[in-house]
């Protein structure tokens, strides 16, 4: 089915506020860098210097690496004419119903 837009607005207005609260902090925390929104539930933030240089360039690699899947994703649809959720249906549905569809039969119950 069809997403509703009431939750398009809310992801928009959520995505929205996060950035608002970064750019405040951006400009008036001189020790503000990208990302450091003083969020950390978990402790996860290493604590030395040299850890944390090398958990934000783990991360960048990580969105770049993100960035050229979600391209190839988009290349699939362009190149097939067909969604990539449809080309490969076993990483977007659940195990049974992905084998449900390829069986076509309704073996698996």
């Amino acid at each position: 089915g069809k997403v509703s837009p009431v939750y398009w607005i809310g992801v928009l207005a959520v995505a929205g506020a996060v950035e608002f609260v970064g750019m405040n902090k951006a400009k008036n925390d001189p020790n503000y860098f990208p990302g450091s929104l003083g969020f950390d539930p978990l402790g996860a933030y290493p604590k030395n210097e040299a850890d944390q240089k090398n958990m934000q360039l783990a991360e960048i690699k990580n969105g770049r690496l993100a960035m050229i899947a979600i391209l190839a994703f988009a290349i699939q649809e362009f190149v097939t004419k067909t969604g990539v959720v449809d080309e490969t249906p076993f990483f977007f549905y659940p195990l049974v119903q992905t084998l449900k569809m390829y069986t076509n039969s309704g073996y698996i119950q």
